[in-house]
């Protein structure tokens, strides 16, 4: 992973609790909530977020899954 996928996962990690942080996505990594949360949960199902452990992993799954959901039922 590089220095952006790292960013990408911590504001992930930093945000889940707080509904997602979306409104900042963009301005922050210039890349839409639905890129974001597809590009953290690919991250999260390759196992390239070797950092978290299989907790974490599983509920940064989850939370990415919900919101790519939500977004689906928005449109």
């Amino acid at each position: 992973m590089d220095t952006y996928d790292h960013a990408l996962l911590g504001f992930a990690l930093r945000w889940r609790r707080y509904g997602g942080g979306d409104y900042y996505i963009f301005t922050e990594f210039g890349i839409t909530p639905t890129i974001f949360y597809q590009r953290v949960l690919w991250m999260v199902e390759k196992r390239l977020a070797s950092g978290l452990d299989l907790t974490m992993r599983q509920q940064l799954r989850e939370h990415c899954l919900a919101k790519l959901t939500s977004f689906q039922e928005t449109q």
